[in-house]
């Protein structure tokens, strides 16, 4: 597999655009990629020029969990995938980039996280070409990276890794209501992967993973590999009346590529 392309860093300035800019959805999307780039220079990996998105639901693939939200993660809204380590939570992200990529949109991933591996998103089925993949150090900066690729509004689907990197300064419930609106007006799902609920009243859907049982594969009189678990998903807050409700799903294991 082709490492994903990355970028060269241009000369500091300000940002050219943001939210409330009246340049043209295509130059406002290319103005507030090149101030990423430019702010945080070789930790940002980018594909290609960004499409125009829609709200439309995005469906997990996975019957049981689409059953249970209503069809897919609702576009154009900002929802959350809560989990401890080994939940599940970034197959399912990985499923979510690997759909809307194949489908032709444009998808990002803001990795605070620093735990997105190439080849194992390969593998999931995601068109890196069609993935932006920021690293941001802190969380102010991956806050700052999610506000500017919404304003973009040329993303179907934002993925926030916020989880697995120690203790990170609580974001107040402003900066999370901001994010909210601005996903609703660019039409891009963002999707928070936590563990714990962070936004808040501003997630339109919060969906809890935890571990069920691991799926373990093999010849036999060979070592049993790891071929899939099982995860119990729970709706924390959901505003279509799904709260409290639970289903169960198997996750497929993809491992890096030899």
């Amino acid at each position: 597999m082709s490492p994903v392309p990355r970028p060269r860093a241009g000369p500091a300035r300000p940002d050219a655009a943001g939210p409330e800019s009246a340049l043209p959805p295509s130059e406002a999307r290319e103005q507030v990629i090149g101030s990423l780039l430019r702010e945080l220079g070789s930790q940002l990996r980018r594909g290609h020029r960004a499409a125009h998105c829609t709200g439309r639901p995005l469906p997990t693939g996975l019957p049981s969990i689409d059953e249970l939200v209503g069809g897919g993660l609702p576009g154009g809204k900002l929802c959350e995938i809560v989990g401890p380590a080994s939940s599940g939570r970034t197959s399912l992200a990985l499923g979510l980039l690997a759909r809307a990529t194949r489908a032709g949109e444009w998808v990002a991933l803001v990795d605070e996280a620093d735990a997105f591996d190439p080849a194992s998103a390969d593998n999931a089925g995601v068109a890196l070409p069609r993935l932006l993949w920021a690293r941001p150090p802190d969380r102010s900066r991956a806050l700052r990276c999610c506000q500017q690729l919404l304003a973009a509004r040329g993303f179907a689907l934002v993925v926030w890794d916020a989880a697995g990197r120690g203790r990170q300064p609580t974001l107040p419930g402003a900066a999370w209501q901001k994010l909210a609106r601005s996903a609703a007006s660019a039409g891009t799902a963002l999707v928070v992967l936590c563990e714990r609920h962070l936004a808040g009243p501003c997630s339109e859907l919060s969906l809890e993973l935890q571990r069920a049982r691991a799926h373990f594969g093999g010849a036999p009189g060979a070592p049993a590999l790891l071929e899939g678990m099982e995860v119990a998903a729970t709706v924390l807050r959901g505003r279509r009346g799904s709260a409290g409700g639970a289903a169960r799903a198997r996750l497929s294991v993809h491992p890096p590529s030899a």
